[in-house]
Formats: structure tokens, sequence, C-alpha cells
């Protein structure tokens, strides 16, 4: 069985490029059983698709500055980066 850091490496390779069959059937079975490999695909998926919005809509680093995160989300992201370094196994 795959570990969690490859399946990260492969669907991370995965999206530039379609994986053979068997490789896309290891990731299956251990995401069938690795639920923060499932959040972690899911989050890839989101920033993908975040990212794709984001070039189509013309944006470009101009409007950057204009775009900023609330004091509170950033104080949340913050806060969750700094519990990650505390507690590297913590998968929440």
């Amino acid at each position: 069985m795959l570990s969690c850091k490859e399946v990260c490496y492969i669907v991370s390779e995965s999206l530039d490029a379609k994986l053979p069959w068997h490789k896309r059937l290891k990731v299956r079975i251990h995401l069938l059983m690795c639920k923060a490999c499932r959040r972690m695909v899911r989050q890839m998926e989101l920033l993908r698709a975040a990212a794709r919005r984001y070039g189509s809509n013309g944006h470009d680093a101009s409007n950057l500055e204009q775009e900023k995160l609330s004091h509170e989300a950033s104080a949340r992201i913050l806060k969750r980066l700094h519990q990650t370094e505390d507690d590297p196994t913590d998968h929440a």
C-alpha cells in the first residue's frame, strides 16, 4: 500500500498528466482508507479550481493589493499553521 507521502506526490503528479491505471487504482484504494489524504485531494482540487477561476478573470499582479484576507481569516490561518508546526502528526 502507498504511504500518505507517496499519495500526495502521485496526486500532485496527476494534475499535470494522466496516470497509468495501476497508479490510479493504488491511490483510490489508499483514499478509501485515509481521511487525511481525501481531505488533501479535496484541497488540491479546490486550489486548482480557484487558480483556474482567478486566471480566467483577467486578474494580474496589480489587482493583488486590492484582494486581501480579513484580519480574522489571517489570524485563523496563522493559528492553524502554528498548531501544525507544534504537532506534525495532526491531520485535522
